[in-house]
């Protein structure tokens, strides 16, 4: 059996039904059909960003995009964005590049920094 004999017999079944329907249940259903194809308009298809009012209604309606959560995330930047200040700001720079910028700046020899005698005498000086 084909598709044209199926529909055929839907539509003579489906017409012996009609004749043991009411008159007034026949005006009812025509009148919702008619309003049905008025209601019924062919939309054009639209340019642009149609996902995106999609994409904003998923991310407002997501139990992750609370408020709660966006709150911790900006403290957790701004955290980051701190300690990332303070490492390059506020510690002191790298101790090798302080003794480097005092060898080639001062008047001691390289020696007199090795030597274990001269840092003992350094430390009994400052005291």
């Amino acid at each position: 059996m084909n598709e044209q004999e199926l529909a055929g017999k839907i539509v003579q079944h489906l017409e012996q039904g009609l004749g043991g329907i009411k008159q007034g249940t026949l005006y009812q259903l025509q009148s919702a059909r008619k309003a049905a194809l008025d209601r019924y308009r062919v939309t054009q298809p639209a340019f642009g960003l149609a996902w995106a009012s999609n994409v904003a209604f998923q991310v407002s309606h997501s139990r992750y995009f609370n408020a709660r959560n966006l709150v911790m995330l900006a403290m957790l930047m701004l955290s980051l964005i701190g300690f990332t200040y303070w490492q390059a700001a506020i510690q002191p720079a790298n101790d090798v590049a302080d003794i480097d910028v005092n060898l080639l700046t001062g008047d001691l020899p390289i020696s007199a920094y090795l030597d274990s005698g001269f840092d003992a005498w350094l430390k009994r000086s400052s005291q």
